[in-house]
């Protein structure tokens, strides 16, 4: 591994100076940055030239932004999976599709020798079911990065089935390396940050369907009284209504379809009529020309109680952060993680004021 760019010593990872990334979209470009700025050579590998192309300017401008220009010549880029081999590890950020990575990780296996290391960037995918299309199972692990992943410090570091702890030890040193902060976690779905921040979501269009609040009172109530830097709607209008949705019905029906993680109606029926979001101007409130706070008018169709019986802000926290801690003491109950790794995910990936047990903490004073 040559000198981090930046004029720090980069941390000395045993056999590990090069590390390739597989697709160079968003997420692979910012994991790509994240390598180059501490220090490793990186094999950006996608099958489009464009894409790699806009891949390495990305990396290129986020490097400039870092003020760590120097460490662009620590990246070079491949339409040939061949030359992967040469790399220690291999991070997969392709796209969100189970058949696509499982036929990824069979050839990954095939050119890059055991037991050096796999690892793939899915957020909501089983990694058992990419790990079974290679012959050596044990050497793949998840590493889920969140978006911007050169910015945001949190790597979901995935134990499957037949995963070994020597491939975990290796995931985890490789996020230290990059100055992140990794927790433990078990392969189910939604990992942990996804699956225990849904009743987030959820509570707030409970609560809207319910008469209890528009989707103004609900945000600002989490917002001036809870703390978080948005609320339920205003963060899902950012996301994206339809993105939201999906994982929520995919974790909804992975966990056995049980009845709190069920998707709301409200929001199905917005993401029929095609709200998106910030995306297309159109989600829970609307974009545009329109003055900040401007609700979409389907709501009073969808809702006709709409703020009819109006909480007071703090009970509207209580009722969304005690459906988060319900759900954080359940994932905790099955293995998923530990409590004080559950707070970490919560705060580090989603950029929550607290973790669901400090939640649970103070609201018992």
């Amino acid at each position: 591994m040559e000198a981090a760019a930046g004029g720090e010593e980069p941390q000395v990872i045993e056999g590990i100076d090069s590390v390739g990334v597989v697709g160079a979209g968003t997420m692979g470009s910012g994991i790509a940055q994240s390598l180059a700025m501490a220090g490793f050579q990186v094999t950006l590998y996608d099958v489009s030239e464009e894409v790699l192309d806009a891949g390495e300017e990305r990396i290129q401008k986020g490097l400039e932004r870092c003020e760590q220009p120097r460490a662009f010549s620590l990246v070079r880029k491949s339409t040939q999976m061949r030359k992967l081999g040469d790399c220690d590890a291999i991070i997969e950020a392709a796209f969100e599709d189970l058949a696509v990575k499982r036929e990824l990780f069979t050839q990954l296996d095939r050119h890059l020798d055991p037991p050096k290391l796999l690892a793939t960037n899915t957020s909501s995918l089983s990694i058992a079911k990419i790990a079974s299309a290679t012959e050596n199972p044990d050497r793949v692990a998840g590493m889920h990065f969140f978006n911007p992943a050169a910015v945001m410090r949190l790597v979901e570091v995935v134990r499957a089935e037949h995963t070994s702890e020597d491939a975990i030890q290796l995931a985890l040193k490789l996020a230290r390396a990059l100055g992140k902060t990794p927790i433990r976690c078990k392969d189910t779905p939604g990992f942990v940050a996804n699956r225990v921040a849904r009743p987030f979501y959820l509570a707030g269009m409970r609560l809207l369907e319910e008469g209890r609040g528009s989707p103004i009172l609900i945000d600002r109530a989490m917002k001036e009284v809870g703390g978080f830097r948005m609320g339920p709607f205003e963060l899902m209008d950012l996301i994206g209504l339809e993105v939201n949705f999906t994982i929520t019905q995919s974790i909804f029906e992975q966990l056995g379809k049980p009845e709190r993680l069920k998707p709301r109606r409200v929001q199905a029926e917005l993401v029929k009529r095609g709200a998106k979001g910030r995306k297309n101007a159109c989600g829970f409130y609307v974009y545009g020309e329109n003055p900040p706070g401007t609700l979409n008018g389907d709501l009073e169709d969808l809702v006709p109680d709409m703020g009819g019986r109006p909480l007071a802000p703090v009970e509207i926290v209580r009722e969304v952060v005690g459906a988060v801690i319900d759900e954080a003491k359940l994932a905790a109950q099955e293995g998923v993680a530990v409590p004080p790794d559950i707070d970490t995910a919560m705060k580090l990936g989603l950029n929550w004021p607290r973790g669901p047990f400090e939640w649970e903490r103070e609201l018992a004073r």
